[in-house]
């Protein structure tokens, strides 16, 4: 459902955006928040569904991991990967409030971090931890809990 969805964007968007599924197309993506929408606006639900179904591919095709669909609202699903849960329509949800201080290339290169040694780190003799790094008025924040994988 979510890679139709991120299909449906790519469809929809053309010329000079290019939304390929690499991490640089996600700075295309934020690009194009900027361009259709303003800073302090309450966010279109279509427009976060989009884009986080997108952001949301991009990041499992890049890193891997899968999604977990919410059965109550579409939008607070979130993506799980190696211990990590991350929330992309959150993300664009913010990126279209606060506008370029919470880009979405941030959230996928601290989701990156998140999934290799950073986590060991973060755990090393707990269950959980939260990985909370700066990014102007709103902190981008990764809870990570203890799995198999990283024990």
């Amino acid at each position: 459902m979510f890679h139709d969805l991120a299909e449906i964007l790519r469809g929809q968007v053309g010329e000079p955006f290019v939304l390929d599924y690499s991490e640089e197309s996600l700075k295309d993506a934020d690009r194009l928040i900027s361009l259709i929408t303003k800073p302090g606006q309450t966010p279109d639900e279509t427009l976060v569904l989009s884009i986080g179904a997108y952001l949301g591919e991009t990041t499992l095709k890049l890193l891997g991991g899968v999604w977990r669909q919410s059965d109550e609202v579409l939008t607070d699903s979130s993506v799980l990967l190696d211990g990590c849960e991350l929330w992309p329509f959150r993300r664009v949800r913010q990126r279209i409030y606060y506008g370029t201080e919470s880009p979405l290339y941030a959230w996928f290169e601290m989701a990156r971090a998140g999934s290799q040694q950073e986590v060991k780190k973060l755990l090393h003799g707990q269950e959980q931890a939260t990985l909370i790094r700066p990014t102007g008025h709103d902190p981008l924040v990764i809870k990570i809990t203890k799995s198999p994988r990283n024990r």
